[in-house]
């Protein structure tokens, strides 16, 4: 998955911000990310949540989120 892919997910989840949808990436059946994006003001906060830790980290920047999403994600995926 590349970083304009997951862009344009993530643009699609705070367009849905009224809604509360939760992302789940999965490798071979086991959750390993969960990404939420919060309206706060006019602003959107996306929350990354590490089911394996429950370590949750918040990034107001789509381009840094889509990038730590994307790392996460390709290094989980077998090659």
């Amino acid at each position: 998955m590349t970083v304009e892919h997951v862009k344009k997910s993530l643009s699609e989840l705070c367009y849905f911000s009224e809604v509360d949808i939760t992302q789940t990436f999965s490798s071979n059946g086991v959750r390993i990310l969960q990404v939420k994006c919060i309206p706060i003001n006019t602003q959107h906060t996306f929350e990354l949540t590490y089911p394996d830790s429950d370590k949750v980290d918040t990034f107001s920047d789509i381009d840094k989120a889509a990038k730590v999403i994307t790392n996460i994600i390709s290094k989980r995926t077998p090659v």
